[in-house]
């Protein structure tokens, strides 16, 4: 309802006046923010790999997790979509079934924590108030904060004090070391500040929005994305936005920045993930042919087939 009532003071020329109105220089360091965020996101996998004693280059591994984050970013549900998109990857470079799951819920874990872990010092530390429209199921944000605090706390000792493997279904599972976990927290960390600052670097200044406020009505926008399931949070970070940064600027100012961050964020790298994996299925199908080809013209094919013609012939 809060999207409708602003939408229709929305039009294409409205845009592209509010887009106008962003420096170029902004525009620019909101790309670069991106650029980012997303060389960010292929640690995620790079250190998941390295927690289950996989060795891989880093520009293998870079393939597969932005690919896999390209398209969940935009498709739910995204857990799904990001684990399909590296088992086709990973599975051409030797990764079992198996491990390529660890890996997913590896990185899963990880954006959780990252999550947890700036939430908790960010919901502590500032004053944001949960508007009254929004149904929102902790209005206290630093009582929020503050459980987070100690769910990363309570990861962090049992990292640090429990060694015991879990065997499951014929599978062992364990908690990483405290360096691994401590990983986990500052890369995921490091990509929500570098996601939130492309959007906040597309909003015109506005006098009494700091950063770390901005920060957490980011951070509560990305929760409602989360729980909506809707793919990108669509219409759920908007509409969070609208309600919470309304009395700073005009809403249709928010809609237009918002417009600028999905299309850096979301759109162009699904458009650069979908050729990239176009082109790593047409090498693919390529390699495959040659192999059959290859075996079909062996020396060894062609031995034994004459091989089988003399014994026949002798007898």
């Amino acid at each position: 309802m809060v999207l409708r009532n602003e939408i229709q003071q929305f039009s294409w020329s409205t845009f592209i006046g509010h887009v106008n109105l962003i420096p170029t220089h902004q525009l620019l360091l909101a790309l670069a923010a991106t650029v980012v965020s997303y060389l960010v996101l292929t640690l995620y996998d790079k250190l998941a790999l390295i927690n289950f004693g996989i060795r891989l280059p880093w520009r293998k591994v870079a393939k597969a997790s932005f690919l896999g984050f390209a398209f969940s970013h935009n498709i739910t549900p995204s857990l799904l979509v990001g684990g399909t998109i590296r088992y086709r990857i990973y599975t051409t470079m030797g990764i079992s079934g198996f491990n390529v799951t660890k890996v997913v819920g590896f990185c899963a874990v990880t954006l959780w924590l990252g999550f947890m872990t700036l939430g908790g010092v960010v919901f502590t530390g500032t004053t944001v108030t949960v508007p009254d429209d929004m149904d929102w199921p902790a209005s206290n944000i630093q009582i929020l904060g503050w459980v987070f605090i100690l769910l990363t706390l309570t990861y962090l000792v049992l990292c640090r004090n429990i060694r015991a493997t879990i065997a499951f279904r014929g599978k062992l599972f364990s908690l990483p070391t405290l360096p691994i976990a401590s990983g986990q927290l500052i890369i995921s960390s490091l990509d929500l500040i570098a996601s939130s600052m492309v959007l906040y670097l597309l909003l015109p200044p506005i006098d009494g929005l700091t950063y770390p406020f901005f920060l957490a009505i980011y951070m509560i926008g990305f929760i409602g994305g989360i729980i909506s399931q809707v793919p990108g949070g669509l219409g759920v970070i908007e509409t969070i936005l609208v309600l919470m940064l309304g009395s700073f600027i005009d809403p249709v100012q928010i809609l237009s920045a918002v417009l600028v961050y999905r299309l850096y964020y979301f759109i162009m790298p699904l458009m650069l993930a979908a050729i990239m994996l176009a082109v790593h299925e047409i090498r693919q199908r390529r390699k495959r042919l040659k192999q059959i080809a290859a075996y079909d013209s062996s020396p060894s094919d062609q031995t034994g087939e004459t091989g089988r013609g003399k014994k026949r012939g002798e007898r």
